[in-house]
């Protein structure tokens, strides 16, 4: 009897430092941290272009990585399935060529859309001179979706990224505040919540834009994580034009929803005004059935002139999200 009792704890030892040793293997970066943010020039494509008419075309648009309604579902879909919506959304984007493509979820050779530098394929067919991209979820293997194994992300390499024919002349990626709730274990596996900052070259003028991502599932943090993007915003400025972006995960029906706080300031203006928040064609989630507004542009009202924006529905269900596209005019200096 005592050799069985033994024999148990021996194999529960085993079991709880094999567990202990592959949870710390998968919660260790691919990526030295200094390779998570990149400015990359696109093969082939021509040098940064000239504005015209001072007017600054963007669309932002949260590719959930391709995965259309599988994102986040126990499903795994097939190589010829990433590789049809690859083609799919370069056809898509094409049909709707801007000065500045933001991106939200998109890989960088991870696993779960089989390894394909999706920033590369899309930057170099869709023509672009140059863009950046960071790195928010770096792990050798995310056990997620939990079941069955076979449709674990594994290798995980994704982020955010941004598109440009202009010059890009100053660049940041900022890790925006994290859930303080999450136990150890959660939070060692869970993606940073970025902002990408670039400074481009438009004409003879400065454009600051800011790339945001902000967290899904915890509300305190996503409102934290609003007010810095607001003051940060409101602060940049007083110098320069600014434009921020993204996928807010704050629909403006929620509960002291956060994204309301970038509409009570008269010096930053919206694509869509508060009066027709959630109203005919402003809806970008999901896409099979769009229900909620997560999807912004926002920019300084003493800088630009909203000209037109919609919600790109033509792009299908190539994401679970809708991009949106806006066309601002920058002021002449004495507007």
């Amino acid at each position: 009897m005592k050799k069985i009792f033994k024999t148990v704890i021996y194999i529960l030892l085993v079991l709880i430092i094999g567990a202990l040793a592959f949870f710390f293997w998968a919660k260790s970066p691919n990526l030295d941290s200094s390779e998570y943010a990149k400015i990359t020039k696109f093969n082939g494509n021509e040098s940064s272009k000239a504005v015209e008419d001072s007017v600054l075309s963007v669309i932002t648009y949260n590719i959930g990585y391709l995965s259309g309604m599988t994102n986040n579902t126990s499903v795994r879909p097939t190589e010829e399935f990433y590789t049809n919506n690859l083609k799919s959304i370069i056809s898509g984007l094409k049909k709707h060529p801007v000065d500045v493509l933001a991106i939200q979820e998109i890989d960088f050779g991870g696993k779960r859309s089989y390894y394909v530098n999706q920033f590369e394929e899309m930057g170099e067919q869709l023509g672009y001179f140059n863009g950046c991209r960071s790195i928010n979820w770096d792990k050798k293997y995310v056990p997620f979706p939990y079941f069955p194994p076979s449709v674990h992300f594994g290798k995980m390499l994704s982020g955010q990224a941004m598109m440009t024919n202009f010059e890009i002349t100053d660049y940041e990626r900022v890790v925006l505040s994290r859930v303080q709730s999450h136990p150890y274990y959660y939070a060692a596996m869970y993606l940073d919540r970025l902002v990408e900052r670039v400074k481009i070259k438009v004409g003879d003028q400065e454009v600051m834009v800011f790339n945001a991502h902000t967290e899904a599932f915890d509300q305190d943090t996503r409102t934290k994580q609003m007010f810095f993007l607001k003051d940060w915003f409101l602060k940049t400025a007083e110098t320069m034009p600014v434009i921020l972006l993204g996928d807010f995960n704050s629909d403006p029906s929620y509960e002291n929803a956060a994204i309301l706080e970038m509409y009570n300031d008269e010096r930053i203006g919206a694509m869509c005004s508060k009066e027709n928040l959630l109203g005919e064609k402003t809806l970008t989630y999901p896409t099979d059935k769009p229900i909620e507004q997560l999807d912004f542009v926002f920019y300084s009202s003493k800088h630009f002139e909203l000209l037109d924006w919609k919600v790109l529905y033509d792009l299908g269900e190539v994401s679970d999200h809708f991009p949106v596209l806006a066309n601002l005019k920058l002021k002449k200096s004495d507007e």
